[in-house]
């Protein structure tokens, strides 16, 4: 019988990291995670390689958006493409 599920990464994420926040600082994240649609686990990892503020700046100046409509474009139009010759037809 075949296997059923996603196949395995070779960069598997098998350590866990447990830390505690304040109600307030979850409702933060939440809100964020919310905003940039993805879950709160990504987002704190995207976090730990950068800063809380800046991400809420970006978000809060509308920049959020913007780049959920590339990557959603990028997506739909480049995905499994090589972009410099996509755009070298048209």
């Amino acid at each position: 019988m075949a296997k059923v599920g996603r196949p395995k990464k070779e960069d598997k994420r098998d350590i866990e990291i447990r830390f505690r926040v304040s109600k307030e600082e979850n409702e933060r994240i939440e809100e964020l995670a919310e905003k940039m649609q993805i879950n709160k686990s990504r987002l704190i990892r995207n976090i730990v390689l950068g800063d809380i503020g800046e991400i809420e700046m970006l978000s809060n100046i509308g920049v959020v958006p913007i780049v959920q409509n590339a990557m959603a474009f990028y997506e739909k139009n480049f995905k499994g493409t090589d972009y410099w010759d996509k755009i070298k037809e048209e």
